[in-house]
Order: structure tokens, then sequence, then C-alpha cells
């Protein structure tokens, strides 16, 4: 493992900040996903993948050609009604996304699928909270090819319960809405995704089988925020509605604690 993959490999649980040496910066999307591929190798067991820059206008912002993807490992998934802990306490910034539970390991060949046959490789469509995060001194220090390198800002997971998948155009137009501490913090749609709720997924089985990934069944896809990016205070409760779903999924944000006692580095995230 080179230096910089195994750095990474180490804050994402110690939360030390990973700092390039002065003028690095990554020089193409290939080494980018490269410092990605070789740092993920020690995360664990993934139960669950999140896409980013799933917006035309987030790509912009970020300066890149398509969206990418990061793994989640099983200790940073969290039930619905959980407090985040350990790491993930240090962390602030939520964001509300539905998550596709794959019924079957993927192959390289469903991107192509009709739209029916596509849906059969999904066992139910759950309300997510992603909630972000970095190695570097912050979200974006190192510009959109440092998400890329820096697990695509996995940071945590909260996965609500499970529902059919129905009419993904009825996912896609429906309501999606944030609160925190009871008050209404911001209201979305999957509308605001490339295409819908789902084609996302399908452009990311795409880009994981032509990097080398396999999707397993029982992991979780989610799709990039419905609602964009919100920060919750330590100790707050944060909940995502999801009108088409019929319900929501909820978590109490981690105390400062843990983030002050380590390096800060997650309190600049935004």
């Amino acid at each position: 493992m080179n230096n910089l993959s195994q750095r990474l490999a180490a804050s994402f649980d110690t939360l030390e900040p990973v700092v390039l040496e002065s003028g690095r910066v990554f020089s193409c999307r290939a080494e980018a996903e490269a410092v990605c591929e070789e740092a993920s190798r020690a995360l664990g067991l993934v139960a669950a993948w999140k896409l980013g820059a799933t917006t035309r206008a987030g790509r912009e912002v970020l300066r890149l050609d398509s969206p990418f993807f990061g793994p989640l490992p099983e200790r940073r998934v969290f039930a619905d009604g959980a407090t985040l802990t350990g790491a993930a306490a240090g962390l602030r910034g939520v964001e509300c996304e539905y998550g596709f539970k794959l019924a079957r390991d993927a192959r390289p060949d469903d991107a192509g699928l009709s739209d029916s046959d596509f849906l059969t490789l999904f066992a139910s469509v759950h309300p997510a909270i992603e909630i972000p995060g970095a190695r570097f001194s912050s979200l974006g220090a190192y510009g959109g090819l440092g998400l890329v390198a820096d697990f695509g800002a996995a940071g945590a997971l909260v996965v609500g319960p499970g529902a059919p998948l129905g009419d993904p155009a009825a996912l896609t137009r429906a309501p999606v809405r944030l609160s925190i501490d009871g008050r209404e913090a911001a209201v979305g749609s999957a509308e605001a995704l490339d295409g819908g709720a789902l084609p996302p997924v399908r452009g990311f089985l795409a880009a994981a089988f032509a990097r080398g990934y396999a999707p397993r069944a029982g992991q979780v896809i989610v799709t990039g925020s419905c609602t964009g990016y919100v920060i919750a205070p330590p100790g707050a409760e944060v909940v995502a509605s999801f009108d088409a779903l019929g319900t929501g999924v909820r978590l109490r944000m981690g105390s400062d604690a843990f983030e002050r006692n380590k390096s800060g580095n997650l309190e600049k995230n935004a």
C-alpha cells in the first residue's frame, strides 16, 4: 500500500487528518481512484456504497465529469434510530437519500438491463441518511479529485425500514423532508438527481465493475442527496421522511467529545 493510501485507511477510524505535501495535487481521475481502491482494501467488509456528485450542478462545482462512489464498511452503517458513535460521532453534515438493497450479487451486464429487469436486482428500497466524512482537513480540501480519493467522502449511513420498490417515477417525484430537532431544515426530491432515483444506481454498477468492484447481495446503494447537505449540531435528532415510502429514518448525532479530543478536522466539514 502506498503511503497516501495507508494514511487515508488509518485516518478512517482515528480522524487524524491527512495532509498532502506542499504543492501536491491529484493529477487525474485515474490516480485518485487508484488511491481510493488501495485504501479501501483495509476497511473490511463493505455493507453499503455511497454515490456522490449525482447532480450536474454538483459536478460543475467539483469540476468532475462524472459521479463518484465510495465504500462504507459494516461499522459505519447504522440501523434506524441509532446514535452515532465512535469516529462517526464527530461527523456533522447530513443528506437524505434513497437506499436500494441488492437482492443478489450484481453482474457486469446488469447496468444494461431493461428497466423492468433492472428493478428485479433489488430486494427493497429504504429511507436513508448519509453522513459524509473527510480524512483530509475538510470536505473538498483538495477539490473533487480529493473527494474521489478519500473514499468518495464516505462517513456513515443510517438505514431505515425497507419497502417494495413500486413505481420508480413515484420515488423520483415524491417529496423528501429533513427535520432537525423537530424543525424542518430542507425539502427536496430525487428529481434533483441525474434522471431520478434509479438512474444513478445503474450508472454506479457500470462504473463499479469497470473499476474491478463487484457489489454483493444485501449491500445497500444510496443515491446521492435529495435535500442537499445540511449541518446538524452535536446531539441533535435528525429525521428524514420519504413520502413515496410512507416512512422515514431517524438518528441522533454524536456528542462533540470525540471530535474535541481528536484533531478536530471534521468540525470544519461543509
